[in-house]
């Protein structure tokens, strides 16, 4: 039975127990519910018999674990609590379900309010839905806390319907579409959707050419305006004007592009007017179909089925965008801005993992993986990646699941149990796991999980849900020991040719840019702290707080025989502290960041100074200056 949980907030008190119970009074009365699956019971442990409830808070993480039906005290949950993770567990410290909530504004909850969480097997699938109308290969794109999907082919050719996940009840419903943008012959073929800072979704392109955007507010899309120049499977991303579009062609043909491809890039304000025109794409490379990535004031197009293994990078300025060479076609972020692309064209001879488009616009080959053709990336909170879907015909009447881990530079394939894999690896039974998928739509919700949405041979309703680990930006601490198998986030090389790894994991840095570094994924603060422990081989290393891209971070190098010296990438030296001396043997050092900074080798203070650091994002090591080496031991970060 899935349990029911009751957070009665005026009398700080959680009850548990498997159906809604009374805090009884005078206490407010919040129920955090499983939402149902349907007619599903996946996510529903028949044997649970324990609860772990962790409170995720800007001032660190609260766990508590109890029985079924067992009230707790939470008075330690603090108010500003921003999300709730629950765990099932079914015996032996397994969990057999788990989920979060959607960010949430704890303080805040009224008497009577209701906490939606979406509860499933850890690394396992559960459907939900259905969809409103039977699709094969729509578009989708976080709206809100929701998802929309639009277009793909239906029952009866292509669509230009659309509708909105809701994860609130894990259901869809049909929105409506401008009569403009319909298009009986061609439906919604080559537009194409990005999500914009504020949660709304713009729609750009396809057979008409034209811009509108959507509101998951109020579940409705805003005026049509035409672009110029016309385009459709073209690259779009959000900008500081509005939306910036690069390549694709002049239009649809036969659901694909037209014989005119387009080099141009430009960035127009939501009502489709022209801003600025942006570079030009290489004259002897076709981008049609790809994915634009802003990385940080650094724009990565990248996959698709234009020029096979090509990717273009640029800044808005520049005059003419630089082609990449040696690139997948199917791409996605990792974390401090590296592209990761992977796998084989869609129908193209399955192939393995070829590269990382490094921040400073390096190609670097990443490890060997599972031969893959009709896969799709998406990338976890965890700082990790998942590839969902194949050719159907490698591996017979199963979902192909294979798991990125860049800390090790690995790919795991992981498959139901009982079935065979030359590639290794079992998922087990967890949940109730998809047949085949081809080319599935992957979309990464508010709550961490992945919405996974066609795939099927055919035009069909369902959909489902993957349940990665429950570490994201709102945990409260990761430590992270990057030649461990197993860690709860990520340690991510922004270069992964500055990596050597082996006995130790080693850091190498060839020139004075940062290049050399590796984030933590999971938590994103702005006050907290990060320890690490390295060997310095050579030179120095230098300490990571609140990357939000590869230029913007606040960073404490510490470099024997010179000062310690705090740094605003974006601005300058902040201050700078006492002369740095490492002891012999491994070194730690502490950077912590809560109303003033503090950097500590040891237990010594080398550096403090008042410095209000306002942007909340992500916390690593670096091995600095050029020519320093350093073997990462741990890296740990904490609220």
């Amino acid at each position: 039975m899935q349990p029911v949980i009751a957070l009665c907030t005026r009398g700080r008190t959680l009850v548990l127990a498997a159906a809604a119970i009374g805090c009884g009074e005078p206490a407010a009365r919040v129920t955090l519910v499983p939402v149902v699956l349907g007619a599903s019971n996946c996510g529903r442990p028949a044997d649970a018999n324990q609860l772990a409830i962790t409170g995720f808070a800007e001032s660190g993480e609260n766990t508590r674990a109890v029985a079924l039906g067992e009230a707790i005290d939470i008075s330690d949950f603090p108010e500003d609590t921003i999300q709730l993770g629950v765990e099932v567990v079914i015996g032996g410290g397994i969990v057999g379900a788990a989920g979060k909530t959607t960010p949430l504004a704890f303080g805040e909850l009224e008497d009577g309010a209701t906490i939606p969480i979406v509860m499933i097997p850890p690394d396992g699938f559960c459907p939900v839905g259905p969809l409103a109308e039977a699709r094969k290969g729509p578009l989708v794109a976080r709206a809100g806390d929701g998802v929309l999907v639009i277009g793909g082919i239906g029952a009866g050719g292509p669509l230009s319907t659309a509708e909105l996940y809701d994860p609130q009840t894990a259901t869809f419903s049909p929105v409506a579409v401008p009569d403009a943008l319909q298009d009986p012959v061609n439906g919604l073929a080559g537009a194409v959707l990005a999500t914009l800072p504020d949660g709304r979704v713009a729609l750009t392109g396809g057979s008409r050419g034209l811009l509108a955007v959507f509101d998951p507010a109020t579940r409705s899309f805003g005026s049509t305006f035409a672009l110029a120049p016309a385009r459709a499977f073209h690259g779009a991303v959000a900008s500081p004007a509005g939306l910036l579009v690069a390549g694709g062609c002049q239009g649809v043909e036969a659901l694909g592009c037209n014989a005119t491809p387009l080099r141009s890039s430009f960035e127009y304000n939501l009502d489709g007017a022209v801003v600025d025109g942006g570079p030009n794409l290489a004259l002897d490379a076709i981008a049609e179909g790809a994915q634009l990535f802003d990385t940080g004031g650094v724009f990565v197009l990248a996959g698709g089925f234009g020029t096979p293994g090509e990717a273009h990078r640029f800044e808005f300025a520049d005059r003419d965008a630089v082609k990449l060479v040696g690139v997948a076609a199917q791409p996605v972020m990792l974390d401090g801005g590296a592209v990761l692309t992977a796998f084989a064209a869609d129908g193209a001879a399955a192939a393995g993992p070829v590269a990382v488009i490094t921040p400073t616009g390096g190609v670097a080959a990443v490890g060997g993986g599972p031969l893959l053709s009709g896969a799709r990336l998406v990338a976890f909170e965890d700082g990790t990646a998942l590839a969902i879907g194949g050719d159907p015909t490698v591996v017979e009447g199963v979902a192909q699941v294979a798991h990125y881990d860049p800390t090790r530079d690995a790919w795991d394939q992981r498959l139901p149990t009982g079935t065979a894999s030359d590639q290794g690896g079992a998922l087990g039974a967890a949940g109730d796991q998809p047949g085949p998928l081809d080319a599935p739509a992957l979309v990464r919700l508010a709550d961490g999980s992945v919405l996974v949405v066609g795939g099927e041979a055919a035009p069909s309703v369902n959909v489902w849900v993957f349940r990665p680990s429950l570490v994201g930006p709102t945990s409260g601490a990761v430590t992270v020991v990057p030649t461990s198998d197993t860690n709860p986030g990520a340690l991510t090389a922004s270069d992964p040719t500055t990596v050597t790894r082996g006995a130790d994991w080693v850091l190498e840095s060839r020139d004075d840019t940062l290049a050399a570094r590796a984030l933590v994924g999971g938590p994103r603060m702005r006050r907290g702290s990060i320890k690490v422990t390295v060997n310095v081989q050579a030179g120095g290393f230098a300490l990571i707080a609140q990357q939000v891209a590869p230029g913007r971070a606040l960073v404490a190098h510490l470099v024997p025989g010179e000062a310690a010296r705090l740094e605003q990438l974006d601005d300058g030296t902040v201050c700078t502290g006492k002369l740095v001396t490492f002891p012999p043997g491994p070194v730690t050092a502490t950077l912590v960041v809560d109303g003033g900074v503090t950097v500590r080798i040891g237990d010594a203070v080398v550096l403090a100074c008042d410095h209000v650091a306002a942007e909340t994002g992500a916390w690593g090591v670096a091995a600095s200056p050029a020519g320093a080496r350093i073997a990462v031991a741990t890296v740990a970060v904490a609220r």
